[in-house]
């Protein structure tokens, strides 16, 4: 390939960037039809997936279509498609799928606050309370199917993440681990697993508890972990020299962040840690998966952000913690470790 060849003009770069909305909204309507669960088994014509769904052959085929050139699919001549290793993340069922996250994504209710960024800007006030009338987590409890959906999409990043936290933070000295926020309890239930010897409390929502409930009770991992729910604003749950908080901080303003921390600090006994899982932000300068997803807590929370070590360390100042250290993964997360 001649350099003339593989030049990328600015121009081509920034129509891949605005092309962005067209593609999030195509990939969640092809697994709200079922497309990618009906190409598990392997290559099919779009005149069959467009019957299967209910939906038109050529629109379908034209949706196919782009969806290879992003890397989603592979075309074959005879109009029939496959998955490719990025399409293969999108079946449903699997361990870290990306089904629910580019359902939410291509959502009215999930993509809409994105387009309120100038309010966000001028005002302060989430593009989600600008659309919706309400905050995030107020509009979801009053929208129990979202609220569903929210959940499953937040464990795609669970299922992303928990090998690298195994693999950043050495938990065989932890007696009893307590994820606050835990929500599905994918994390705790991989270090139950890797240290047979410690306890778990898996604490949450009340409505989050009640659903996840069912599914703690019928695992071998049930006899060491107790569900609790509360409000991680007023209490927490004592006994744990462990404490989890992974992307929970991110979703909340300092002074609210302050207040977990306080809450969680009072629970702790002396010598017991906290580890708060965030994205993190990276050197001025430097790419960083943490510096995107800081502008979509700006859409969506009321003052929630990401933070860096200095910022992590200001708040667990604050709430009467010490702040021990940053722990780097291979990933896009960062471990920050404080202690009573």
């Amino acid at each position: 390939m001649t350099n003339a060849e593989s030049f990328i003009s600015p121009q081509q770069t920034l129509m891949t960037m605005l092309l962005g909305i067209p593609v999030v909204h195509a990939i969640a309507a092809a697994s709200e039809l079922g497309i990618f669960a009906r190409l598990r088994g392997g290559p099919l014509a779009a005149a069959e997936l467009a019957k299967a769904a209910g939906a038109l052959e050529d629109p379908t085929h034209r949706l196919l279509r782009a969806l290879s050139s992003v890397g989603v699919l592979v075309e074959h001549a005879d109009r029939k498609f496959s998955l490719t290793p990025v399409g293969q993340c999108l079946l449903p069922g699997t361990p870290g799928s990306f089904d629910a996250l580019a359902r939410m994504n291509g959502s009215v209710w999930g993509s809409a606050p994105f387009a309120e960024y100038r309010h966000s800007l001028m005002t302060g006030e989430s593009g989600f309370r600008k659309h919706h009338g309400h905050g995030l987590f107020d509009w979801l409890s009053q929208h129990p199917d979202a609220e569903q959906l929210f959940g499953n999409a937040m464990s795609t990043f669970s299922g992303m993440e928990v090998e690298l936290v195994l693999g950043a933070y050495d938990f065989a000295k932890a007696s009893c681990v307590v994820d606050i926020g835990g929500g599905h309890g994918l994390l705790l239930s991989r270090i139950l697993e890797t240290v047979p010897e410690a306890r778990g409390v898996l604490f949450d929502s009340p409505k989050v508890i009640e659903r996840v409930k069912p599914q703690w009770l019928e695992t071998a991992l049930s006899r060491r972990c107790e569900l609790v729910a509360g409000d991680f604003f007023e209490q927490v749950p004592t006994g744990g020299d462990l404490y989890l908080l992974k992307h929970i901080l991110h979703d909340w303003d300092d002074p609210n962040a302050e207040r977990i921390l306080k809450s969680v600090r009072l629970a702790m006994k002396p010598g017991a840690r906290v580890l708060v899982i965030e994205q993190g932000l990276g050197p001025p300068g430097v790419p960083s998966p943490g510096k995107l997803l800081d502008i979509v807590m700006l859409a969506l929370t009321e003052g929630g952000r990401e933070r860096g070590a200095h910022d992590q360390q200001k708040l667990f100042e604050r709430a009467g913690l010490r702040f021990e250290r940053e722990i780097a993964t291979p990933g896009p997360i960062s471990l920050f470790v404080g202690s009573r």
